[in-house]
């Protein structure tokens, strides 16, 4: 069985070309090897042009810093954004939303340094800088409790029941 060797890890992938290629070396068959470490056979003939004679086989498949495109932000210019969000809000660099946003960021990264990021970059940006979604600490000043109650009783009940028929009596826009 074929597996895909997209999904191991780095450390596994490099075992896995050292392995391969050594046995290679000594002698046994492409097809035997790639088929009982369960790697396609054409696999190894990517590998071929790094392996050579006079090199060490460990040295030529090690693992190697992955490649990509270079971030268009610096550590500095990082660690600048992460004060600005970091115990401030939004309103304090005049945006109209009190709470912030990717798209607030990227607006901000756009205003302080004329970079633009898409907003999946700039989720990225705040997972490595560890900024995470949380809950205010305050409540909304336009809360009602009357409507949350009138909610609870009459429109949850209807949802939380199975619906007949497969039907929903809700449309939801998502």
């Amino acid at each position: 069985m074929k597996k895909d060797g997209r999904h191991y890890d780095r450390k596994t992938k490099a075992a896995l070309r050292i392995l391969a290629a050594q046995r290679i070396r000594d002698g046994e068959p492409v097809k035997a090897v790639m088929e009982s470490l369960g790697l396609c056979r054409t696999t190894f003939y990517k590998w071929l042009p790094r392996i050579s004679d006079d090199r060490d086989i460990a040295e030529s498949l090690a693992m190697r810093k992955g490649g990509g495109r270079p971030g268009k932000l610096t550590p500095e210019q990082k660690q600048q954004v992460f004060q600005w969000v970091n115990g401030k809000n939004p309103f304090q660099y005049g945006f109209d939303f009190g709470l912030w946003t990717r798209q607030i960021i990227r607006e901000l990264i756009l205003q302080k340094f004329s970079i633009t990021l898409g907003i999946s970059s700039v989720g990225k940006l705040l997972a490595e800088l560890g900024l995470t979604a949380q809950k205010p600490l305050e409540r909304a000043y336009q809360r009602n409790p009357e409507a949350i109650e009138a909610w609870k009783l009459d429109v949850y009940p209807a949802l939380a029941q199975p619906s007949t028929g497969g039907k929903s009596r809700y449309l939801f826009l998502g």
